[in-house]
């Protein structure tokens, strides 16, 4: 008995960490939420619904520039997802990285998220990033609905 009520306990928590881990959708589906500490401290959401247009805050990535990038895209298209999209739906994507040597070194990681669509696209280095260790952000603007 002790056994079960520990693994009922453990999927709980793991469940409730899971569905904190992909935010919250607010106001009408406009808003999202990752539930990050600065959203609230800062005021800001990771997604915004304007219309037909869905604009992501800056994404980061920490530690070694191949992690950093895996995280920053897995984020960006868990993100996507909440609103019934997927990276196809990228119209302009900003890259601001610390190195942008072991950016485009790292190049592969973001081609996998892609495939073949070829948003527009501008990767600039920068000295330093918000959060010290932070070495990677990217942000988007998404078409929801395809006009194409």
């Amino acid at each position: 008995m002790k056994n079960h009520c520990f693994l009922l306990i453990a999927f709980l928590v793991g469940f409730t960490f899971n569905l904190q881990a992909q935010g919250q959708k607010l106001q009408n589906g406009k808003i999202f939420h990752l539930h990050h500490a600065g959203e609230q401290e800062w005021n800001y959401a990771q997604a915004y619904r304007s219309g037909n247009m869905l604009y992501l805050s800056g994404t980061v990535g920490k530690g070694d520039m191949e992690r950093a990038m895996e995280h920053v895209y897995k984020t960006i298209e868990l993100t996507l997802k909440q609103y019934g999209l997927d990276l196809t739906h990228v119209l302009k994507e900003n890259l601001y990285a610390t190195d942008i040597e072991a950016a485009k070194k790292s190049q592969p990681i973001r081609k996998k998220y892609y495939g073949t669509h070829t948003p527009a696209a501008t990767w600039v280095q920068v000295s330093r990033l918000f959060e010290e260790d932070t070495v990677l952000e990217v942000e988007v603007i998404v078409e929801i609905e395809k006009t194409e």
